[in-house]
């Protein structure tokens, strides 16, 4: 059973459209969704959550429409801390365990504890990077089923990005949670991902298994000369320089023999992003 449907979803904005996007995640695997700043990522995390109301499609979680139900499966964690700035964690202890009922108590505050959050202190008082494992640690502690990360890294140093990267592999292990994760830190998504969506201009323009991702494709290297000798239909993405050219494309073996003249590499996930944008990586 796939943990998340969405079946062509559409937002209109006066300056912005998501445009017909359609994926599922299959429950024991992470997903990436990444794209630059403004190309529908957190508009799409809230149209599942329904914090936004989508003029079409559909979304499902765990087999079923969304209800109060079904959301107490799902678990949250935003680019930036809801809570109020008031309160203690021992506070915050206390205004979710009548919420979920999946709420322990104990893992909440030993996941605090790891993440070296003082209990008894004012989240008011607390670093951005403290505020974003805390998010984390109260996503976790009602064992949701569906794991809903917006940037969820940003501001976290490397030991504690770690931390929680191992957290979130370590979660999806028993093959009943899953994990969708919107992030610009795409070398997390290089290590734990099994899935990439690519997010561009309010359309889905990638769909694509990691590893397939990282051993099917490739990116073409030469000259502007040598760019005349290579089809169009090949390339899902291009960067243009005075004195060369990168293109992805996709079939490794393919390309290497119908362009034996060019350098061919294989992309990260930061490079099919940016070729597929039609920028070069600094």
């Amino acid at each position: 059973m796939n943990a998340l449907e969405v079946t062509g979803l559409s937002k209109r904005y006066s300056d912005f459209s998501l445009n017909n996007l359609s994926f599922a995640l299959p429950q024991g695997t992470i997903t990436g969704l990444v794209g630059r700043n403004g190309a529908g990522k957190t508009t799409t995390i809230k149209s599942i959550l329904g914090l936004v109301h989508p003029d079409g499609g559909s979304v499902r979680i765990l087999g079923e429409n969304v209800n109060p139900s079904v959301m107490q499966e799902v678990g949250v964690v935003y680019d930036e801390c809801c809570f109020s700035a008031f309160l203690t964690i021992h506070q915050l202890n206390q205004v979710f365990a009548p919420i979920y009922r999946g709420w322990s108590g104990d893992l909440f505050f030993g996941l605090c504890e790891r993440y070296q959050l003082p209990a008894d202190k004012k989240i008011k008082t607390f670093s951005r990077g403290m505020k974003q494992k805390l998010s984390i640690a109260a996503a976790l502690a009602h064992d949701p089923k569906l794991l809903l990360l917006d940037e969820p890294t940003g501001g976290l140093d490397p030991v504690a990005r770690s931390e929680i990267i191992g957290d979130l592999q370590e979660f999806i292990e028993d093959g009943r949670h899953t994990v969708l994760f919107s992030t610009h830190i795409t070398a997390d998504l290089d290590r734990i991902a099994d899935r990439i969506l690519i997010v561009s201009d309010g359309s889905l323009k990638l769909n694509e298994d990691k590893d397939v991702l990282l051993e099917e494709y490739a990116v073409l290297k030469g000259s502007p000369e040598q760019l005349r000798q290579v089809e169009q239909s090949d390339v899902l993405g291009l960067h243009r320089g005075a004195y060369s050219f990168e293109a992805l494309c996709r079939g490794r073996e393919a390309m290497q023999k119908k362009y034996p003249d060019l350098m061919l590499d294989r992309p990260d996930i930061e490079q099919v992003l940016v070729l597929m944008e039609g920028g070069a990586r600094k």
